[in-house]
């Protein structure tokens, strides 16, 4: 008899033990709920750490939402009690979800997770929006392991990712990044010319072509894959090919006075000015005050100008006629040339460039009363 009594007397012990330990685990919601977070703080703390509930799937849920709770609060005292409490929070559901073998927590583990990722990827934004590119990574990437907990993949949060690196210029998460959408077929046209522009500053030339041609397949008619070409084109000098895309890139914006100023310079670079001249003008047709367009076009008669002022000032002093006859046509380059470096000059007098061009102009032209106006401005 005292066998059976000694029994039941440890079995009511242990009961009371577990029972005791249940509630401070419930005692701890309540508190919470209650918003004495210090005080649940203290007690969920306790029963993570208890061998009778350290296991249990509500003790980690409980854990997760008072820790959100403490990570989230506008009161200071609260707040500092743990810096890292969001990031512990995470690991709470992450417990709770492995424990959680019949999913019978499934819809409140799922609710705190998404507002948990929620939480993070706000804290992504602030960040990204106040170019701390690196820590804007840290929250998204918190986002998007608190969405994994409930198996999701949430892409948006990836994108806001490589984002923050390509924009940080921290160069190997972008790429790692960009090429998990890119396999994830992430529908953004924008992330293969990211992905393309990371290869093009390590000089990666071939896989950078290799990625925007990826992204021509899914997006055709894409500009900015045909732009991002154009550019990888240019920084290798392959001005022929880059003429070709860029006719093609004024069908898909022809209104897109950038476009054509591009191709006047691409015409220039192979020195055919009268194409060069001939999309210049286009470019102004669109926007009459491009001020790279009235300077560029300007450069084009001035150079041809300024060339023909050198044969003559290199010829031999007895060839006065000579020297007469070049001159009078670099100058009438020069004119030519001078009605946009003035307009220019009218959208930004301080133009160091458009101001040389302009002494030059109306010294080898005898305008003297222009220059002297010039110098005295």
């Amino acid at each position: 008899m005292k066998k059976i009594t000694i029994l039941l007397v440890l079995l009511f012990s242990i009961s009371l033990i577990t029972n005791a330990q249940n509630g401070k685990r419930n005692s701890a919601k309540a508190n919470m709920d209650a918003g004495k977070l210090e005080k649940a703080k203290e007690l969920i703390d306790l029963a993570v750490a208890h061998d009778k509930t350290k296991d249990d799937a509500k003790t980690w849920l409980y854990y997760g939402e008072i820790y959100a709770q403490l990570g989230t609060s506008t009161d200071e005292a609260i707040a500092n009690l743990d810096p890292d409490a969001l990031t512990k929070s995470m690991e709470g559901y992450k417990k709770a979800t492995a424990l959680d073998k019949k999913n019978s927590l499934y819809l409140e583990l799922s609710t705190n997770v998404l507002k948990l990722a929620n939480t993070f990827y706000t804290k992504g934004i602030t960040s990204f929006e106040g170019e701390a590119f690196d820590k804007a990574i840290d929250w998204f990437d918190k986002a998007s392991d608190a969405n994994a907990v409930i198996d999701i993949v949430d892409t948006m949060t990836i994108y806001a990712t490589a984002l923050s690196a390509s924009n940080g210029g921290i160069d190997d998460v972008a790429r790692v990044k960009y090429a998990k959408l890119i396999e994830m077929d992430y529908n953004n046209a924008s992330i293969y010319s990211e992905l393309a522009n990371v290869y093009k500053k390590e000089e990666n030339f071939e896989k950078a072509e290799e990625i925007l041609a990826a992204g021509r397949v899914k997006f055709p008619d894409n500009n900015g894959i045909l732009i991002a070409e154009i550019n990888i084109l240019l920084g290798q000098g392959r001005f022929d090919e880059v003429i070709t895309k860029l006719k093609k890139s004024i069908e898909l914006e022809p209104e897109n006075a950038s476009l054509y100023l591009a191709l006047g310079d691409s015409y220039k670079e192979i020195k055919n000015n009268d194409e060069a001249i001939n999309y210049y003008k286009k470019a102004l047709e669109i926007n009459s005050d491009y001020f790279l367009a009235l300077y560029n076009l300007g450069v084009v008669y001035y150079s041809h100008a300024f060339d023909l002022n050198m044969e003559a000032n290199d010829l031999p002093f007895d060839e006065t006629e000579k020297y007469n006859k070049v001159m009078e046509e670099a100058n009438k380059f020069f004119l030519e040339g001078l009605p946009y470096f003035e307009r220019a000059y009218a959208i930004d007098s301080e133009d160091t460039d458009v101001l040389k061009a302009l002494r030059q102009i109306y010294t080898s032209t005898k305008q003297l009363d222009k220059l002297k106006e010039l110098n005295n401005h």
